[in-house]
């Protein structure tokens, strides 16, 4: 093991790395990010963490070739392979006026529940009748009208447009739904304040972020659709790179990648909130560029989620 320390902007940040040799080639995994000092008693507890049985599954993951597709069942595949089928064979069946009520069906819905898992509380029954009806509910935030309306806007907008996954996208996304909400633009420039989790320090996120959809362009053809999105999905709260509106902007992304490759966009239920956190968080000590076994239970989730709002929403229509 040994420290390895980065200068950005005339402050030292150290890192606990490792190198792993398999014949000639050479691999180095960043074990654990030590701070802005080269702290002895921090570096002596994590050295101590890393045992040798740990390193020797870090190595195992580093050189193991593997197909990731297995992280999907046969059985949710074969569902979602048939989902496919009749969700393209309906969007060419119905009429113009008709696909427009049956997004909007699912739209309220969507925003409803991406909404109140940030803490919206505007009611199913309000949110129909602001996005469908135009009428305003009393004793609400103008920020939570705003959240209703800019999610229902920023995702008839990627249905129209056919945008890459791209950092100008997800920034375009994020300002979108941010809309008279926040005025912060563009990636965040400090660290999040309270938050429960270890986020991408600030001066990495655009190195980060590059190396995500780097890593994304690289595996969308290998991995099975569900598959990475799942994963996208996860790396990308990981990062953390906005301020505010990760969660939603994070959402809206998984479902723009679902419906390129023909699935139906899902809704994550409010009520289903603690799973789906429970799933994120199994693996959050996967490293950036990594694939493991802990992403089963999130590729578990969305697809579960898939299946469930094509019977409760899509299939009933036409």
């Amino acid at each position: 093991m040994f420290i390895e320390k980065k200068v950005i902007n005339g402050k030292e940040y150290y890192y606990l790395k490792h190198s792993f040799r398999e014949g000639k080639i050479v691999k180095t995994k960043t074990l654990a990010y030590i701070g802005n000092k080269k702290d002895s008693d921090k570096i002596r507890i994590l050295k101590k963490k890393f045992n040798g049985q740990m390193l020797v599954n870090i190595k195992k993951e580093l050189f193991e070739i593997k197909d990731w597709n297995v992280l999907l069942s046969s059985k949710d595949r074969e569902k979602i392979e048939e989902i496919v089928k009749q969700f393209s064979l309906k969007l060419k069946k119905l009429d113009e006026s008709t696909k427009k009520d049956m997004f909007d069906d699912f739209l309220t819905s969507f925003v409803y529940n991406t909404n109140a898992i940030e803490g919206n509380t505007l009611t199913l029954k309000e949110t129909d009748l602001l996005l469908n009806k135009d009428l305003t509910p009393q004793g609400r935030t103008l920020r939570e009208i705003n959240d209703h309306l800019n999610s229902r806007d920023v995702f008839y907008y990627l249905y129209n447009n056919n945008l890459p996954i791209t950092n100008e996208t997800i920034i375009l996304i994020h300002d979108k739904l941010m809309n008279n909400i926040d005025e912060r633009k563009g990636y965040r420039l400090s660290e999040v304040i309270g938050a429960t989790f270890k986020s991408t320090p600030f001066q990495y996120i655009n190195t980060d972020m590059n190396l995500l959809i780097k890593w994304y362009n690289k595996n969308k053809q290998a991995l099975h659709p569900v598959i990475i999105a799942s994963i996208f999905h996860h790396k990308f709260e990981r990062i953390h790179p906005f301020y505010d509106g990760n969660g939603r902007t994070g959402r809206m992304l998984l479902n723009l990648m679902l419906f390129r490759s023909n699935i139906v966009p899902i809704v994550l239920s409010n009520k289903q909130r603690k799973k789906y956190y429970e799933a994120l968080s199994t693996a959050d000590k996967t490293g950036l560029l990594e694939i493991t076994e802990d992403f089963k239970t999130l590729v578990k989730f969305i697809s579960t989620q898939i299946l469930k709002t094509w019977n409760t929403i899509f299939k009933q229509w036409g």
